[in-house]
This record gives C-alpha cells, structure tokens and sequence, in this order.
C-alpha cells in the first residue's frame, strides 16, 4: 500500500486567530497621555435634560465645509442621542473649569448644570463653544464611535483652555 502525505486537517474557510499586532495597550496608554490636548465637553439635550461627557479626543477634519470629529467611548453618556441628524455641543473648558471637567468625566455627573437652560447645550464661560449637526458615526474595532459633526454655529471667548497632558490639568503658557 503506498504511503499518501500528511496533510493539514485545515479547513480553508475557517478564520485563524488574528495575532495582536501593534504595541502594548499599556504602552500605547502611556505615550498617548504624553499628548496635551484641550479639554472638551460635548453635550446633547434631550428636552430638559442634559447628557455630557468629557473628551479629549476631539479634532477638526475640515475648514470648508467646517467639521470636527470626536471619539467617544461605549461608555459616554451622549453616545445614545449620537444618531446622524441630531444636535450637539462641543465646549473648549477653560482652565478654570477643572472641576467640569472631572465630574463629566465621570458615568453619573452631579452638580449645579453649567448649560442655559434653552439653546444649544454649551457650557456656559467656555472658551469656544460650537453647535454641530451629526454627520457620519463610525464604530471602532475598539467599540469607540467616531462622530462626524458639520459646524453650524460657534463663540469665541479671551481666555485659556483648559489642557490635559501626562493624566493632569494644565494651561499654556502665557505668550509673549
């Protein structure tokens, strides 16, 4: 009887494991908190209520027709109103506003509300405040949402914003 080859009991349709290619999560936690970035609220309303969330990850994609991007975890408390077509806040704190910036950090946010109480959920005494329009939502493989938002309004106000750097508030330096 002759000899056939061995040959691999692998069934060619079936997916294998992806290896996890790219650096360490830790390692890539502790680079990217090396990043100083302005501090953000986005905030939707819902009737009288107020959902917000603090974010660092916020970024403008385009001057003209304005749009900006911000990533928000699974987690974030506006995730729910995110759908294309709703309205949202997105407020640059100012560096006085450490204290916003921590409590909408976290899951169950409470204190006096620091939004009016009609209009576009922006904080009041920000530096910038811009109204969006939902655009795109993008889910991440990570399970975070990237959010698209046109511009459709923004203030400007003097003062510095607050900066997160190294898992710690700070400001810039005053310019000369």
């Amino acid at each position: 009887m002759a000899r056939r080859p061995i040959e691999p009991r692998i069934d060619p349709h079936r997916e294998e494991p992806a290896a996890r290619p790219g650096v360490e999560v830790d390692v890539f936690r502790e680079a990217l908190s090396r990043w100083a970035s302005t501090v953000t609220v986005v905030a939707v309303r819902d009737g009288d209520t107020i959902h917000a969330t603090t974010v660092t990850s916020f970024f403008p994609v385009s001057a003209d027709p304005p749009l900006v991007a911000v990533a928000l975890g699974p987690g974030a408390q506006v995730v729910p109103w995110m759908d294309p077509g709703a309205t949202f806040g997105v407020s640059f704190l100012a560096d006085g506003q450490r204290g916003l910036a921590a409590r909408f950090a976290d899951s169950f946010p409470v204190g006096p509300s620091p939004f009016p109480r009609e209009g576009p959920p922006v904080v009041e005494g920000s530096v910038v405040g811009l109204v969006c329009t939902v655009r795109e939502v993008h889910s991440t493989e990570g399970g975070a949402r990237v959010v698209v938002g046109r511009v459709e309004g923004a203030q400007v106000e003097d003062g510095s914003p607050l900066l997160y750097r190294a898992r710690s508030y700070g400001r810039m330096a005053p310019q000369e």
